[in-house]
């Protein structure tokens, strides 16, 4: 039975450890067909999706773990947030979906259409069993990221998929009340 749309919404978790299982190419593909559908400014749709496993996916962490050092090297490690963090959690994850924004129409600073085509990524995944993780701190050195990809458009996020080795933990969410005024 399909999973219930509020469900999906309360259910999913963003997961920071995966195990070291096979992920088909027919689920990858059913979580990218779900970003396809995701509303987008004047129909733009400038959603593009690289998707990284085995070598290259190894090769895309390791430049991001040496870009990384150097920063580090230079600003020190607190300047580099929880980025560390991510970098381990990419190279654990069995599937890496780096995400662009095409930019056309000279919108390059419109990300609500990839953050939306992001949400549908992260909510078909949990449906179909798997896990993920919105990962946006890709962002020491991202001129070699782009270039190593070898994509004309500008990098916004990766993406994590896998099966979960955990639970996830349930944030705590601030109440509608907190978040919203209504006004007649």
């Amino acid at each position: 039975m399909p999973m219930e749309l509020i469900d999906a919404i309360k259910g999913r978790r963003s997961i920071r450890s995966y195990k070291q299982t096979h992920v088909p190419l027919d689920l990858v593909r059913e979580v990218l067909e779900a970003a396809t559908w995701a509303p987008s400014a004047k129909n733009g749709q400038q959603w593009r999706f690289t998707v990284l496993t085995g070598d290259a996916k190894r090769r895309l962490t390791d430049l991001f773990r040496e870009r990384l050092d150097d920063f580090i090297l230079k600003h020190g490690k607190e300047a580099s947030g929880s980025s560390t963090w991510s970098c381990g959690i990419m190279e654990e994850a069995p599937v890496l979906v780096m995400v662009f924004n095409t930019a056309e129409m000279g919108w390059d600073t419109e990300v609500h259409s990839v953050a939306a085509a992001i949400q549908n990524m992260l909510l078909r995944a949990h449906d179909l069993g798997l896990g993920s993780l919105w990962i946006g701190d890709i962002y020491y050195d991202i001129h070699a990221l782009e270039e190593h990809l070898g994509k004309p458009w500008k990098l916004m996020a990766a993406v994590t998929l896998g099966y979960p080795a955990e639970d996830g933990r349930v944030p705590k969410k601030m109440s509608l009340d907190e978040v919203a005024e209504f006004v007649e």
